[in-house]
């Protein structure tokens, strides 16, 4: 599939992606993004930026955290409508914007924001560097930028589990839960053709990040990364 037609695949899902998530991951995804908030150790009065917000879980976990100032930007906008939905629902409007972008393309001045987040996003972007280098662009100096995303795990055993999984189980639970095995099929391939991480390390180094870590979460099945500016 061409990642091009990603945005027009999420919106086609966007009323049960919440749900399924949680189900397909078997409610994991929550503690993966509150895991980023905690450790990006966060002002109150910092601007943040949440790259392919989707339904804005990342952004919402933030502003129930104590931040006053985010920013979510997606290309997609039946995630965008269903994340408007939940803010209005959590009386979060004042504290969360939501505006229609390209991660490749962000509508913002150099050195704008103090904190930089995407969550399994990266993954479907359709040139990574460009991505990073945009999302580096943004930060103000010292600010600090984060990825969560899916990765292999590095034990043979927990792979083979987790490919049989990707492969069989996730396409057949997103057909019945969402009616779209396709959306869910393509989920499993672009997990297994992403990066590995010391090559996403290796990206935000050469976009000029510093401080560059990653931490694998559940056995490596996701990945937390994080550079400074």
């Amino acid at each position: 599939m061409n990642k091009d037609d990603t945005p027009e695949l999420f919106s086609v899902i966007a009323k049960n992606y919440d749900f399924l998530n949680h189900l397909l991951s078997f409610n994991l995804d929550r503690s993966w993004r509150r895991r980023l908030v905690s450790l990006s150790c966060f002002r109150p009065d910092s601007r943040i930026l949440d790259v392919c917000t989707g339904t804005g879980d990342i952004a919402i976990e933030f502003a129930r955290r104590g931040a006053r100032d985010i920013t979510g930007i997606d290309l997609s906008s039946g995630m965008l409508a269903r994340a408007q939905q939940k803010i209005e629902k959590l009386d979060l409007a004042t504290i969360i914007k939501l505006e229609t972008g390209s991660a490749l393309n962000l509508p913002y001045a150099d050195k704008t924001f103090d904190l930089v987040t995407i969550g399994f996003g990266l993954r479907n972007l359709p040139d990574y560097a460009r991505g990073i280098s945009e999302m580096a662009r943004v930060l103000k100096p010292s600010g600090r930028l984060f990825i969560l995303e899916f990765s292999l795990p590095p034990d043979k055993l927990t792979y083979g589990f987790y490919s049989l999984y990707l492969k069989n189980y996730l396409p057949l639970a997103g057909r019945f839960f969402s009616g779209s095995a396709r959306a869910y099929s393509y989920l499993a391939s672009s997990i297994f053709s992403f990066l590995k991480p010391e090559e996403v390390i290796a990206l935000m180094r050469e976009m000029g990040l510093r401080n560059l870590s990653c931490l694998n979460l559940t056995a490596g099945v996701v990945t937390l990364y994080s550079g400074q500016k």
